[in-house]
């Protein structure tokens, strides 16, 4: 009998669990049952990265919630093209409502004009393979165009975020955040400055940035603390520091707080004037 309590008692704490509100946006509430059936979804690769964050995947969340949200008030849903989209794959329909509102609303009125691609190849003539201007215009203004549309979007759910009724369960958060291996936070603490590399195993800067990073952690052994943080595999670091390009270096004085970052690849002289910034 007293086996049977404590197996209803433990399905009953846990049925409790999932119905728990982590965020509200608007009227939709957003449950950890929600987050976890929505992380089954995803592909493997992606699904492994959110399951060591998922405050990082409730975000992801509240961003599609509030996208939806204002798609809905634009009645994007109910346009003929968009109709039959939705009839022809209803599985993507929260996908297609999506992408018709950033090509309706947030993508309207974004060119690249012929100055913008000359000024482009001019300041990327080196890397251009001896193929003139002409040859190149394509392939340049299809890049420029997409790095506009990306920055359109990022600042349109910026503002959405901004300006949309959202709640966040800071309890549920912080307590997830703590589950997870945190090599900055003992760092930050030592009193001593900090310069950290964020970046991957894969891309050629960052390749690049590992010599410098070897000969500093080698030579400031008790003086200073140099750190790199592989982004594929500490996703809430690369969350709660905002990273969306790498190499990036990110460095802080002895009280732990961040004076300066630099994207990309960074000499070994440029890195020594921060860190006696900081205080080395």
């Amino acid at each position: 009998m007293k086996k049977i309590i404590i197996i209803f008692m433990t399905a009953v704490l846990l049925s409790c669990s999932q119905a728990q509100v982590i965020a509200t946006v608007g009227s939709k509430k957003i449950t950890l049952k929600y987050l976890q059936q929505e992380l089954k979804k995803l592909p493997d690769d992606m699904r492994k990265n959110y399951e060591n964050d998922l405050p990082g995947f409730l975000e992801q969340l509240i961003v599609k919630e509030a996208l939806l949200t204002e798609a809905l008030r634009f009645k994007i849903d109910t346009v003929g093209v968009v109709k039959e989209r939705i009839k022809s794959d209803k599985t993507k329909r929260e996908n297609i409502i999506v992408d018709e509102l950033f090509t309706r609303v947030v993508f309207v009125g974004i060119s690249v004009t012929n100055e913008e691609a000359m000024k482009f190849y001019k300041d990327n003539e080196s890397q251009m393979n001896n193929l003139t201007f002409d040859q190149m215009k394509p392939q340049i203004a299809d890049y420029i165009m997409q790095q506009k549309r990306q920055s359109a979007v990022e600042s349109y759910i910026a503002n959405l975020v901004k300006s949309a009724k959202i709640t966040r369960n800071d309890i549920w958060r912080q307590a997830e955040e703590k589950k997870v291996n945190n090599p900055l936070t003992a760092a930050l603490k030592n009193s001593l400055p900090t310069m950290v590399d964020f970046g991957s195993t894969t891309c050629m800067p960052c390749i690049q940035m590992k010599p410098i990073m070897e000969e500093l952690q080698n030579e400031l052994t008790g003086k200073a603390n140099i750190i790199f943080i592989n982004v594929n595999e500490q996703p809430v670091l690369t969350r709660q520091y905002k990273i969306t390009l790498i190499p990036l270096q990110v460095f802080f004085d002895k009280s732990g707080t961040e004076i300066y970052r630099h994207i990309g690849f960074y000499p070994k002289d440029s890195i020594m004037v921060w860190l006696n910034k900081a205080g080395l």
